[in-house]
This record gives structure tokens, C-alpha cells and sequence, in this order.
């Protein structure tokens, strides 16, 4: 099959993800966006970077925004899988050699009532994060290494094993092909969640002095 604006690496994802059952409507992509962007907002809307990014004052329409701008940013530079055509569970997967998104790419693709969200001060903040988790994960990315930038279910089918059928997707294709997956979660109670899926703990470390980051590689 041909996707447009992908590059080789993804097309060999979505390949072996067909292979596997996953239908191809639910490949990311621009006709599906807006679900992978609303399992994406549900499934973090808890979550503690988000949390701590808001300083308290979390805004549901702020970051679905945010979440909708970023998504657009990374058509056809990520691969985006969801487990279903009810997309329960989402990921989106950046290939080894990705080039790296950010503000330049929001504003090329913003639309006229996204600017004013660009100068949000969450947007600087979660891209002052980013910088920080780049640099510390860059130590164990490497050109066979793919790195899990979202995966979120959301809340009401936690627990129902829809990630776990992503993720195990995932480290399939890892395994076959001889890759690794690097990912990272602010979250203490993941660690062991991706520890059952073969991940390993590889650094630990705080943001700020105040949120903890863990970084996990399988492979």
C-alpha cells in the first residue's frame, strides 16, 4: 500500500500491523485524527504531566487544542495504530531518524483559531519539557530504536486489554525485525505495566525537582 508522505519506516509498521489484523481505517491518519486526538485527550486528562504542565488549572479545552495542533504537526512524520475502529487504545510511533516536530511546525500548520493557543504559556512549558526528555533519552536511541511518543486508552476501557493488544503489537514488530522501542512515563505506577510487556528500566530521574520521569527500552 502507499501512504502518503510517509517515509519507509512507517510504511513497514503499517505493513506488519495489517498482517496482524489491524485494519487500515485505523491507521493515523488525516481522515481519523480527530479520534486518535479524542482517546488522547480522555486517556491524559489525568495524567500527571498534563497536571503538572497546567499548574493546577487544568483546561479540558485548552489541551484538546493543544493535543489537535500537535497531532496535525506529526501526520506522516509518526505512525499512529489503534486497536480497533472504536480506537479504545492509540499510539503514535516516531521511526528512528525522525526529524523533530515543534513550534515551527505549529505554526505552519495552525488554522486561524489555534494562534492564540501558540502562545499559551502550556505550550512553552510542554516544550521546555520535551527538550528535557530528549536529553534523556538520546543516550539510548540509536538508528534501530523507535520512540513511543503517545499511547493512551481511554478511561472508560481501562483495564479491558486494549493497550495491552498495542503494545504487544508493537514489541512483535520489534522483535521480528530487530528493533527497539525506547518510550518514557511520568507516571510510577506504569513502570510495572511495561516491565510485564519486556521494557526495562534504564534511567529514573525528576523534572523540576518535582516530576518523576522514568525512561524504558525494550530490545
Amino acid at each position: 500500500m502507499n501512504y502518503t508522505n510517509s517515509s519507509g519506516y512507517i510504511q513497514e509498521l503499517y505493513d506488519f500491523a495489517e498482517s496482524k489484523g489491524i485494519p487500515e481505517q485505523c491507521l493515523f491518519s488525516e481522515y481519523n485524527q480527530e479520534q486518535y486526538i479524542r482517546t488522547a485527550v480522555d486517556g491524559y486528562s489525568k495524567y500527571s504531566l498534563f497536571q503538572h504542565l497546567f499548574r493546577g488549572k487544568y483546561d479540558n479545552d485548552v489541551f484538546t487544542r493543544m493535543m489537535s495542533v500537535d497531532f496535525r504537526s506529526r501526520l506522516g512524520i509518526m505512525a499512529g495504530l489503534s486497536d480497533s475502529e472504536e480506537f479504545a487504545s492509540v499510539m503514535l510511533i516516531e521511526p528512528p531518524f525522525s526529524r523533530k516536530t515543534g513550534m515551527g511546525d505549529y505554526i505552519r500548520i495552525a488554522r486561524p483559531g489555534d494562534f492564540s493557543l501558540l502562545f499559551h504559556g502550556v505550550v512553552y512549558r510542554l516544550e521546555e519539557f520535551e527538550k528535557f526528555a530528549l536529553e534523556k533519552r538520546k543516550a539510548y536511541v540509536d538508528g534501530k530504536t523507535w520512540y513511543l511518543y503517545i499511547f493512551a486508552t481511554r478511561q472508560d476501557a481501562q483495564g479491558k486489554g486494549h493497550g495491552g493488544k498495542l503494545l504487544k503489537l508493537l514489541r512483535d514488530f520489534a522483535d521480528e525485525r530487530d528493533y527497539r522501542i525506547c518510550l518514557e512515563t511520568n507516571d510510577p505506577d506504569n513502570v510495572g505495566l511495561y516491565e510485564h510487556f519486556g521494557y526495562r528500566l534504564v534511567d529514573q530521574s525528576r523534572y523540576q525537582d518535582v516530576l518523576e520521569h522514568f525512561d524504558m527500552v525494550y530490545g
